[in-house]
């Protein structure tokens, strides 16, 4: 690797033009920057730089470098990262971010399972509003990222991965004025007021639809739809639909406790609007960790879990009403 330190001397030179300013940057002593790039000329046997009154000028073999240079410090230190990665599942750490669906239908599962797995893995896992994912994805606060994919698949620094839909219910508390409405129209649904977190893309473009305002679901410029209730924490979803005429959007499974305890009844209304759009997030440029290819993998097998825990008999089928559960327990009775 001498070269390499070597390689790194003449960029800096070449940056700065001096070798005094030039060592202060590389925190190395004059003399020793100016020993690095007399060996590194005689290794190439060919000069690098002149030494003129104004400064040092790179020659024409010395532009070649600082042009390659780059590159070959860059692939280095990739090739250093994937190595030390390799023990990453073992010894290493592992970043997430989820919004407040995905956390709760599938990626507490599949933590729980990658940290049973690996029990010296250092897991970090945060639920945060879905922008905040992306953003932390793109800053490189996390690794994976799980949030509503919607307008995400054309950026060119994500790998946007799918996850399967999952059908979404709305509940409400018993006695609601809808909950012996059946069948019952978004519409209707939608003058009562949702409490749940933001939806883009065709939902948004669904929801406004249902409130007679005509909209694209292919236009990226489509306004979030905002709940009137907004909130980030589905427990806090939960006690508002529980104490109000609030609807609660909701998985079977994430709903199945609340309903089999009598505190929810689901409304018989289905439309396209009333499906998951997670996905899995990260950074295009980068390679994985093992740790998070592997969350990843283990995320998806918890996800067909849930898709096949929570489908209901049939398409047409009428959601779990309550105050039986609403995942699989209900079906096997």
């Amino acid at each position: 690797m001498n070269e390499l330190r070597l390689i790194r001397q003449a960029i800096a030179l070449g940056r700065h033009g001096n070798f005094a300013r030039a060592a202060e940057a590389l925190g190395l002593s004059q003399p020793s920057v100016t020993r690095g790039i007399a060996a590194l000329e005689r290794s190439l046997g060919v000069p690098l730089f002149d030494r003129t009154r104004k400064g040092v000028i790179p020659t024409a073999f010395g532009r070649v470098l600082l042009e390659r240079g780059e590159g070959v410090l860059k692939s280095e230190a990739n090739l250093r990262r994937e190595i030390q990665l390799l023990a990453g599942l073992e010894e290493g750490s592992l970043a997430i971010g989820a919004g407040p669906y995905p956390s709760e239908i599938s990626v507490a599962r599949a933590v729980a399972r990658v940290a049973s797995a690996h029990p010296r893995l250092r897991i970090r896992c945060t639920t945060a509003d879905p922008d905040q994912v992306v953003g932390d994805v793109l800053a490189e606060r996390i690794d994976v990222g799980i949030a509503g994919v919607a307008r995400l698949e054309k950026d060119a620094r994500l790998v946007v991965e799918p996850l399967p839909p999952l059908r979404v219910f709305l509940a409400c508390r018993p006695g609601h004025p809808l909950a012996k409405e059946i069948p019952l129209s978004l519409a209707r649904a939608l003058e009562f007021p949702l409490v749940g977190t933001r939806l883009r893309g065709p939902q948004a473009a669904a929801a406004a639809a249902s409130r007679g305002t005509a909209t694209d679901p292919g236009d990226p410029a489509v306004p979030d739809f905002i709940p009137q209730i907004l909130v980030n924490s589905l427990a806090i979803a939960r006690l508002v639909a529980q104490g109000s005429d609030a609807l609660f959007p909701g998985t079977a499974g994430i709903l199945a406790d609340d309903v089999a305890a009598g505190r929810l009844v689901t409304l018989d209304c289905d439309a396209p609007i009333l499906r998951t759009t997670h996905g899995v997030l990260y950074l295009r440029d980068r390679t994985l960790a093992p740790a998070a290819r592997e969350f990843i993998e283990t995320l998806r097998a918890v996800e067909a879990e849930v898709r096949a825990a929570d489908a209901p008999p049939s398409e047409t089928g009428p959601p779990p009403r309550g105050p039986r559960p609403a995942g699989p327990d209900r079906r096997r009775r």
